[in-house]
């Protein structure tokens, strides 16, 4: 192989970790990426709740599809089949990225879902570059083939259409069963994680990424707002949010919200209230997917990332009622 095939080979090999990763992360975290998909629904004009689930539920096979085309892609296994998919899925999830970012929407994209956040406009560069590499790559495999006939001998290189290892088939086969068999087992035991929202006793509360508070939510004990600068009940509950977050006997109060740190809501919010707590910003989806069927304000109390008990707007709990939780 000459110096471009082996560079267009080496594109393949690291889109193939990208699908990889990317689809593990959606194969192991099945829920999150339902209610990453929920918006790309309504994008696309599915705006009845149910239609946008039963999409949202139909895209969690993604997961297991970018986790056999990455293994494909990396050990080579039918890349005159796989490397055009790949690239027709890649340039579908840049056209979605890209009408995202035109829309103006504030929604998690990019390849890794929870693991890695990203903007629409991030995204849909990211992905743009990403169809470059995999039509170069596309073009690579082409004029090597067509310089050298088709061979059954493995090779790393992939040099004439074959293969990384004798059972390479198998692997790249079996790959697709396993992330099946484990996003379903993933999922189904959570269905009703779905029914309502993700803020629920018993529940971790991982891939919630926050900014304006440098804190790790997986560590310690935290009491959690779900609140919108905006709502004249989470307005209304400010002084007794005060309350809890000056006593020294009970876990820090941080109260999330969907607007940006610099939003003239939130400005206003701070100015008016004088807000005792700290005041972070989540993603639209994490908003929603934490208050979906409930609403706001919503107080929660969290151990090391779990979710140990929450209270709606009009069950809010008294100062005494928490230190007696707290054990304090």
């Amino acid at each position: 192989m000459n110096g471009i095939s082996k560079a267009a080979r080496g594109g393949q090999m690291i889109i193939g970790v990208v699908y990889l990763v990317a689809g593990a992360v959606k194969v192991w975290e099945p829920v999150l990426f339902y209610w990453e998909a929920i918006p790309y629904a309504q994008i696309l004009g599915v705006t009845e709740w149910e239609t946008a689930s039963a999409v949202a539920k139909a895209a969690l096979v993604l997961g297991p599809i970018e986790f056999f085309l990455g293994w494909a892609l990396l050990l080579n296994w039918q890349p005159r089949l796989c490397l055009p998919v790949a690239t027709v899925l890649m340039a579908a999830f840049t056209a979605l990225t890209a009408k995202a970012w035109h829309m103006g929407a504030s929604i998690d994209c990019g390849c890794f879902g929870a693991l890695v956040e990203r903007g629409p406009g991030e995204a849909a560069i990211e992905d743009g570059v990403m169809v470059v590499v995999l039509l170069f790559a596309w073009w690579g495999m082409r004029r090597s083939a067509d310089a050298a006939p088709v061979v059954d001998r493995p090779n790393w290189w992939g040099a004439g259409g074959a293969p990384v290892w004798p059972l390479t088939s198998r692997m790249v086969l079996g790959s697709l069963v396993v992330g099946l068999a484990v996003g379903g087992v993933r999922f189904f035991p959570e269905l009703e994680r779905i029914s309502q929202s993700d803020l629920k006793s018993g529940v971790r509360l991982s891939g919630l990424a926050l900014k304006g508070v440098d804190v790790d939510l997986m560590q310690g004990e935290y009491l959690i707002e779900l609140f919108s600068p905006t709502c004249v009940h989470c307005k209304n509950a400010v002084p007794k949010m005060n309350v809890i977050a000056q006593d020294p006997q009970l876990p820090r109060l941080i109260a999330l919200t969907s607007f940006a740190q610099d939003a003239p809501q939130v400005i206003d919010f701070k100015k008016q209230l004088q807000p005792r707590f700290d005041i972070a910003t989540i993603s639209q989806t994490d908003f929603r997917r934490l208050t979906f069927g409930h609403g706001f304000p919503r107080l929660a109390y969290i151990a090391d990332g779990v979710v140990q008990q929450v209270w709606e707007s009009n069950y809010m709990p008294t100062q005494a009622r928490l230190r007696k939780i707290m054990g304090s």
